[in-house]
């Protein structure tokens, strides 16, 4: 053979090894974001299965029982507000037998002639540091006392109280952010920029919104089913027909893929400069910096634009150079309850 021939052939193997290489890198990329995003749904599944078994097997009364002395004791009630960071908790009352909950607390349920079978508190809460991304679950026996209870969260509003570090186990690492939205006897769409109207039952109905909120005792002056005098020996608890779980499972950590914010931004800023936008999803979508959630429509390789601040409960503010990026996929699931409950009156 020729020195050319030589060269030739060199040149047609070198072609084929980048070719090859080309092909084998794409391979990889491919296959790692596909198991990136496998996990990311293995995540949100099983956060949104445990949320649906407690919720599917609420326990509900819509009476109050007294002890010996004639003091209310606390009744099971179905309860959504938020925490100090403004973000949505929940807390509930449910039945299960004792051998399946395996409470990490201990304090199992008492049987009293007050209520049938073994009951529980159940409460979910995003972790009391806003900087901690995980979800947590408490349980404990309900015994209808009014301190020292899942049913009361100032019991354990910070991670060091001892409720929280006793009852309270990790669902979930990377939860950016849960969402329940209630549909009460007259909401009509989820959407919940709709406010609540009263629609007469049989007659044409004008679009009603969701509920953000529950107090199924009714004493919440925000919630809209709230009484303003309410009678203790004559109750009327409501609940929902279905609850909307809405979870944001975060795609990955920000030291992974790296984004963080280029520009300093103040609480007036249109846009957002970034260090890169790789692995982002397209508008319309949200990212979280720092503790706001900020909406954007529209991605280019370093900027985010079109941007709607202070969603989720939020508000905007100022973020330095170097605040890292949250963003992850968003996954919603509905509920129906069997212990639905209308308002009587």
């Amino acid at each position: 053979m020729t020195l050319i021939e030589l060269l030739v052939a060199f040149i047609i193997l070198l072609m084929l090894v980048a070719a090859l290489v080309t092909l084998t890198t794409r391979s990889l990329e491919t296959w790692t974001a596909g198991e990136a995003r496998k996990d990311v749904y293995d995540r949100a599944q099983v956060v949104l299965d445990v949320i649906s078994a407690d919720l599917r097997n609420m326990y509900a009364e819509s009476e109050i029982f007294f002890d010996p002395r004639g003091q209310a004791l606390t009744p099971p009630m179905l309860q959504c507000d938020v925490d100090k960071n403004s973000r949505p908790r929940i807390r509930f009352v449910r039945a299960g037998n004792a051998a399946v909950m395996r409470a990490p607390g201990g304090g199992g349920p008492q049987i009293a002639p007050t209520w049938y079978g073994p009951m529980w508190e159940v409460a979910y809460v995003l972790h009391p540091n806003s900087e901690v991304n995980s979800l947590h679950r408490g349980i404990r026996g309900f015994d209808r006392k009014k301190s020292d209870t899942l049913l009361n969260p100032i019991d354990y509003s910070r991670e060091t109280d001892e409720l929280f570090k006793s009852c309270f186990t990790q669902i979930e690492t990377g939860i950016l952010f849960v969402d329940f939205r209630f549909w009460t006897q007259f909401t009509t769409t989820w959407d919940d920029s709709v406010a609540i109207h009263r629609n007469e039952k049989g007659r044409t109905r004008s679009p009603s919104g969701p509920e953000k909120r529950w107090d199924s005792t009714r004493r919440d002056g925000s919630f809209y089913f709230h009484r303003n005098a309410k009678d203790i020996r004559n109750p009327d608890f409501v609940y929902p027909e279905m609850v909307q779980v809405t979870v944001t499972v975060e795609t990955g950590s920000p030291d992974l893929h790296g984004v963080k914010v280029a520009e300093p931004m103040d609480e007036r800023s249109s846009y957002i400069h970034l260090s890169h936008t790789r692995g982002m999803p397209d508008g319309p979508a949200m990212v979280r910096i720092g503790g706001e959630w900020i909406e954007y429509r529209e991605k280019s390789t370093n900027d985010l634009s079109g941007l709607r601040r202070g969603q989720r409960n939020t508000k905007p503010g100022s973020h330095p150079i170097g605040t890292p990026v949250h963003f992850g996929e968003t996954f919603t699931t509905e509920v129906r309850l069997a212990v639905a409950r209308e308002a009587q009156e």
